[in-house]
């Protein structure tokens, strides 16, 4: 099954009948005003803000049908393969991130059918990128209570394999809740069809409620800019007010220079963010921070942040936490998996997919049971059109550099 060992996973799900939606598998991207990254949550943005608390199904109160927001972290098999994957849910959006015996898997939404089955659309980055005519694979699902219940087709429709994954928080994972806050403004009050700016937060939760449940919960406060002791209902409001004044600022500047009509069309600014999870065990969670923000001009932007949690130790992770190597060492082993990934061959320069013929390692990385990933974000280390760089390393390339601690929390072998 080569099409299931690919980059990332993002999932995004919207209300359909039996009519299919397709969506860009590109998606999510964001950037928040207050430290320049932000996101997209496609939702329908309200004159006044609202904040949304989603709960996750409980396995003990079975319900067939799928609630309107959840955090699931669910354990199974897809074409007989050992999987575990991340799914959340903010009223008709679904995002997640899944991996098996290699780096993440990518989704975007083709259909949700009803309150208990979806139609998910799975691409491979590389493949996607390098095959012009790459025909992706689908995922149907059935939600049974406890889990999911389905059938993975490959894009040409030759190949099918079963899917079975159940909802599951071992000891060293943490349950969530996920939320979202929104809110939009107009440029101009008085008139009827005036561009606006849009901001939205999509959030995780912890619902625990010991030590490390409650730090759990400030982390992804920080990672917005909230302090801990403030609500967060409270925070997203004053981020948006922020956000409006400065947008009414450049509306009224571009209005005074005459060019408020010329510039209408650009005015439709959005300001988005997602928390979700990438990895959820071993005492670690993993949490992927993704932005995308448009405030004019041909394209928005976008970009990832990698947050690796130390639960267990109530602390944010620095790569040597995971490794102990040296920048010359770790540059060759990147450059050698880059090559590997995005099918470089070995005469050919690195700079026929980036900027520079060398990529060197950089602190926005995160792993799972298999291995560590380094993300470069546009114009990091390639041009916008290149997308989101991402190299996997596997554990059996770093064996000699990995950490005791973190190899023997990690049950790596």
């Amino acid at each position: 099954m080569k099409c299931l060992k690919v980059e990332k996973l993002n999932l995004t799900l919207q209300l359909s009948t039996l009519k299919p939606l397709y969506n860009s598998p590109m998606k999510y991207s964001f950037f928040l005003c207050l430290f320049g990254i932000a996101i997209i949550s496609a939702c329908n943005n309200p004159k006044n803000g609202t904040n949304n608390t989603g709960t996750t199904d409980s396995t003990e109160n079975v319900k067939t049908e799928l609630t309107g927001q959840f955090y699931k972290r669910l354990e199974g098999t897809i074409a007989g393969k050992k999987v575990v994957v991340h799914l959340q849910k903010v009223n008709d959006d679904v995002s997640g991130a899944y991996y098996y015996d290699g780096s993440w898997l990518n989704l975007s939404t083709d259909t949700l059918i009803g309150k208990d089955s979806i139609v998910l659309t799975e691409y491979s980055y590389y493949e996607s990128y390098f095959t012009q005519d790459f025909k992706s694979p689908h995922l149907a699902l059935k939600w049974n209570g406890n889990g999911f219940n389905g059938t993975w087709e490959s894009g040409d429709k030759t190949k099918k394999f079963p899917i079975a994954l159940t909802e599951k928080y071992p000891e060293g994972s943490y349950p969530f809740n996920a939320g979202i806050y929104e809110d939009s403004v107009k440029a101009f009050a008085n008139q009827a069809k005036s561009p606006a700016a849009q901001i939205s937060f999509e959030y995780l939760e912890s619902k625990n409620t010991d030590e490390y449940g409650n730090w759990l919960n400030t982390e992804p406060k920080k990672i917005l800019g909230i302090k801990s002791q403030v609500d967060r209902s409270i925070g997203f409001k004053n981020i948006a007010a922020d956000y409006f004044k400065d947008y009414k600022s450049q509306v009224a500047e571009q209005s005074k220079d005459g060019r408020g009509n010329d510039f209408q069309a650009w005015m439709n600014y959005t300001n988005n963010s997602q928390q979700s999870i990438s990895y959820n065990d071993n005492g670690y969670v993993v949490i992927d921070f993704l932005a995308d923000a448009y405030t004019g001009g041909a394209h928005g932007n976008y970009s990832s942040v990698m947050y690796c949690l130390d639960v267990k130790n109530k602390k944010q992770m620095v790569l040597g936490d995971i490794v102990k190597i040296d920048s010359n060492t770790l540059q060759g082993i990147l450059e050698r998996n880059l090559r590997k990934e995005y099918n470089i061959k070995a005469k050919d320069a690195l700079s026929t997919v980036l900027f520079d013929d060398f990529i060197k390692p950089n602190n926005n990385f995160y792993f799972n049971s298999n291995g560590i990933a380094f993300m470069y974000n546009p114009y990091e280390v390639a041009s916008y059109a290149q997308g989101q760089i991402v190299v996997f390393v596997p554990y059996t390339d770093l064996k000699t550099y990995l950490i005791p601690a973190f190899t023997q929390r990690m049950g790596i072998k």
